[in-house]
């Protein structure tokens, strides 16, 4: 990380949230795509992992739209709001480091295939990131 993370309202670390987690939405579908376009032939439980990262997320993403727009709603309930969103980052958190756990499972398929290692280095380093980042904004939330 080259800058700390500072939070300068509720809103931000929504907005990162919401950022992260439609990336890391994504990042599944990448690799099962080139995967199957490049014939890796990756197992079930691997492809399953991969949907179930997709899955939670996207719920992830989805709850913390709904969660900006109730505070939108009704912003007397701050503290509601702020403890509903400490959930989500710690929720996150424990997603993002299952997810860091099975890139390197797929790194196994393809080793001789440098864009398909080069793909898995890059969400790789985004996840760790991301993780790095979330780890401080959570720090930041703990009051």
């Amino acid at each position: 990380m080259y800058c700390f993370t500072c939070i300068n309202g509720v809103n931000c670390v929504l907005n990162e949230l919401m950022l992260w987690t439609d990336i890391s939405s994504e990042h599944p579908i990448f690799v099962k795509t080139v995967a199957e376009l490049s014939k890796k032939n990756l197992p079930p439980s691997i492809v399953n992992e991969l949907m179930q990262l997709n899955k939670a997320f996207t719920d992830l993403n989805k709850r913390a739209k709904s969660l900006q727009g109730m505070m939108a709603q009704n912003p007397n309930l701050m503290n509601q709001y702020v403890m509903q969103l400490e959930r989500l980052v710690n929720e996150f958190i424990v997603i993002d480091r299952r997810a860091i756990q099975v890139y390197p499972q797929v790194r196994a398929y393809g080793k001789d295939d440098k864009t398909f290692q080069t793909l898995l280095n890059h969400i790789e380093h985004e996840q760790r990131f991301m993780l790095e980042t979330f780890n401080n904004i959570r720090t930041q939330l703990v009051r």
